[in-house]
C-alpha cells in the first residue's frame, strides 16, 4: 500500500492558513474573547436588515399613536429608543404621561410626525433626540436645523407648550464602538443649549449625572453601551420630576 504524498503548494497552503487562524484567535483573546465577537454581533448587525426593521418599527409606533384616543394637554415624553424602553408614567407615578419614543428615531423622524402629536395641546414635551443622527455621521449643520425646526414647530402650533430639551446621553466606547466619539456629543450639546435658550426652553443636563472618570456612559448604567438600564433611568428619573407638572388632585410624587 502506498503512502499518501502531498504536493508542497499543498502543504504550503495549509501552513499560511493554520498561521493566519493562529493569529486571528490572538487579536480575539487579546480583545476580549467570545465577548468581543457577541459586542461585535450587537453593534454591527447586518445593514440593510437592521435598517430595514427600524423603518417597519417606525411606521408600526407611529400608525400606533396616529390611531390613539386624543388625550387633553398631556405631558409628552419625546423621543428615540432611550425613551421608548422607558415606562414613563410608572415611574413617575403620573397617569397623563404619554410615550412617544420610537426606537432609532432622528430629529428628521420626530419632525415627520410632529403635527398629530402638537394636535392635543400637550402642557409640556421632554425631549431627547439626536443619538442616532450622530451615529449616522449626519452633519452637525443637518441635525441643528432639523432639531431648530422641531422647536419652531411646537412653538407655532402649541405656544402654550413647556419644552425640556434634554441633553445627548453618553456613550461607552468599550461596549459601543460604531457610536459616535463622546466629544461630538459635549460639542452638540454645547449647540443644543445654546439652541434651547434662543427659544427661551428649559435645558437639562442629564449627560453629566450618567458619566464616569472618562467622561464615558458609566457601565454600571448599560449592557450594549447604549441603552440604559433601570438604575440609570432611576437617576433620569431624580433629574426631572421636579419639573413634571402635576395636577392639584389626582397624581402624586
Amino acid at each position: 500500500m502506498k503512502s499518501a504524498k502531498f504536493e508542497p503548494k499543498f502543504i504550503l497552503s495549509l501552513t499560511f492558513n493554520a498561521i493566519a487562524l493562529i493569529l486571528a484567535l490572538v487579536l480575539i483573546a487579546k480583545r476580549g474573547g467570545i465577548s468581543y465577537i457577541l459586542r461585535q454581533i450587537r453593534s454591527n448587525p447586518p445593514e440593510n436588515s437592521s435598517q430595514a426593521w427600524a423603518d417597519i418599527y417606525y411606521q408600526h409606533r407611529r400608525s400606533l399613536f396616529e390611531g390613539l384616543p386624543e388625550v387633553s394637554r398631556p405631558i409628552i415624553f419625546l423621543g428615540d429608543s432611550l425613551t421608548d424602553s422607558c415606562e414613563w408614567n410608572e415611574i413617575l407615578n403620573h397617569t397623563q404621561i404619554l410615550n412617544r419614543g420610537i426606537i432609532g428615531d432622528t430629529t428628521a423622524g420626530v419632525l415627520q410626525r410632529l403635527t398629530p402629536i402638537l394636535a392635543s395641546q400637550p402642557r409640556q414635551i421632554f425631549l431627547l433626540i439626536g443619538i442616532n443622527d450622530l451615529a449616522r455621521k449626519k452633519d452637525f449643520s443637518e441635525i441643528l436645523a432639523n432639531y431648530q425646526q422641531i422647536l419652531a414647530t411646537i412653538q407655532q402650533q402649541s405656544p402654550q407648550t413647556e419644552v425640556y430639551v434634554k441633553s445627548v446621553l453618553p456613550i461607552n466606547k468599550r461596549l459601543f464602538e460604531q457610536g459616535p466619539t463622546n466629544e461630538m456629543i459635549r460639542n452638540f450639546n454645547t449647540q443644543l443649549q445654546r439652541l434651547s435658550d434662543n427659544f427661551s426652553y428649559s435645558y437639562i443636563d442629564l449627560h453629566s449625572q450618567l458619566v464616569d472618570e472618562n467622561q464615558q456612559l458609566d457601565e454600571r448604567y448599560t449592557l450594549d453601551g447604549l441603552h440604559l438600564n433601570g438604575t440609570a433611568y432611576l437617576i433620569w428619573k431624580e433629574a426631572i420630576e421636579n419639573y413634571v407638572e402635576r395636577d392639584a388632585e389626582g397624581d402624586e410624587g
